[in-house]
């Protein structure tokens, strides 16, 4: 053990281990980029953004996902300002799978790079792991690059004709596709679901991310990553029916839910999935929400819904949202001075479609009890909301 303190002292570079559960950060050593938070590099999406180089953002983010996962992943980026890097981070799982163990140094490795013989950024899978991957010219909706992955999933053994869109995505399919990938090129990524059709013309369901390609591609190629193709619980059941007339409108109701707790809270929030367009939409009640605009819409990336739908968690408790890696800790509940929360889905027929959070402005407010706490919330937040959207929201 002396000899790996020593080691840690001495190593170039940042030693770091996320609690992946818990989505929280430690690091084992001191060790800086001038001008660089180094640490909130790890933790905060939206400065990850502002630090990195346009071009190496989208795998960057895609190492992130290999890491919820599990799984082994390297990954080389560069800085936008001063001599920018390049740098590596690099991580593995621990021997249980809840913590991820990894490093960032400095990288020695040429900065240029390309994907099957065009030039650019717009790489394929990375670490070498087998996903499905493909580029996607936008003006002739061509596919310029697919990986052997991709091909396997789409081309069926003696298919003549090759990959096509037409092929991927027939009919009503390749419409959202092309909607997605042209909001990609003006917000730099779109992460949501989308439908395809595979090898054997079935239709499926896949969590994907959409970014933009560089180099010779740019402003018209876009890489689609499928990430993974969800799968809805078996417990999943329609909320039970209620007369329109019985329920009060959201707010109203979302405000009565909030007051019938406001001891053990500071704020009550209800989260709309809308995986299929990429984004969430946000509705608050209670002192620590009153300043979020009613109906706030955020990206799908980075969300609690992402993790529950990624680790299939029946519930998701924050400790400390200063400590947390998801994005939307940075953007929603940090700004609003939340800093725990306990987060509760409901599935319906088309799996996910809501989350209720309940937030404290204190740190580690929700226990292992918070469950058995706030049960008594889950029938009349179904109710409201079913109501809400039978009215059409």
């Amino acid at each position: 053990m002396q000899q790996l303190s020593h080691w840690i002292a001495g190593f170039p570079g940042l030693i770091w281990s996320i609690d992946i559960p818990r989505s929280r950060l430690h690091v084992f050593n001191e060790w800086s980029i001038p001008g660089l938070d180094v640490p909130r590099l790890l933790k905060d999406a939206r400065y990850r953004k502002k630090a990195v180089r346009r071009e190496d953002y989208s795998l960057l983010m895609e190492f992130w996902d290999m890491l919820a996962a599990g799984r082994p992943a390297a990954v080389t980026f560069r800085l936008t300002r001063g001599d920018g890097g390049p740098y590596i981070l690099q991580g593995w799982p621990g021997e249980h799978g809840d913590v991820y163990y990894g490093f960032l140094k400095e990288a020695f490795l040429p900065a240029a790079y390309a994907a099957d013989g065009l030039a650019g950024t717009c790489q394929m899978d990375i670490g070498g792991i087998g996903y499905p991957v493909f580029a996607l010219d936008l003006p002739t909706q061509n596919l310029l690059i697919v990986n052997d992955a991709a091909r396997a999933l789409f081309a069926a053994p003696h298919d003549p004709d090759g990959l096509t869109l037409a092929r991927i995505a027939p009919d009503d399919l390749s419409a959202p596709l092309l909607l997605a990938a042209h909001k990609a090129l003006g917000d730099d990524v779109w992460a949501g679901t989308l439908a395809f059709s595979n090898a054997q013309r079935r239709k499926f369901s896949a969590k994907v991310r959409l970014t933009p390609c560089g180099g010779a591609g740019k402003g018209r190629v876009v890489r689609v990553a499928l990430l993974n193709i969800p799968e809805t619980p078996d417990s999943a059941t329609p909320p039970p029916p209620a007369p329109p007339e019985a329920i009060p409108p959201l707010r109203e109701g979302l405000e009565s839910l909030f007051q019938a707790h406001a001891a053990d809270m500071d704020g009550l929030l209800f989260s709309d999935i809308q995986s299929h367009r990429g984004q969430v939409v946000v509705y608050g009640a209670g002192p620590a929400f009153r300043k979020l605009k009613w109906g706030a819409e955020h990206a799908y990336e980075g969300t609690i819904a992402q993790d529950i739908e990624r680790f299939g968690l029946r519930s998701l408790t924050v400790e400390d949202t200063l400590d947390s890696i998801k994005s939307i800790d940075w953007v929603l509940f940090a700004p609003h001075g939340v800093r725990s929360y306990f987060a509760l889905p409901f599935y319906g027929e088309q799996g996910l479609h809501a989350v209720l959070i309940c937030a404290s402005l204190r740190p580690a407010a929700f226990g292992a009890d918070a469950g058995e706490r706030f049960s008594a919330l889950a029938g009349p937040f179904e109710r409201l909301i079913a109501a809400w959207r039978a009215k059409g929201r």
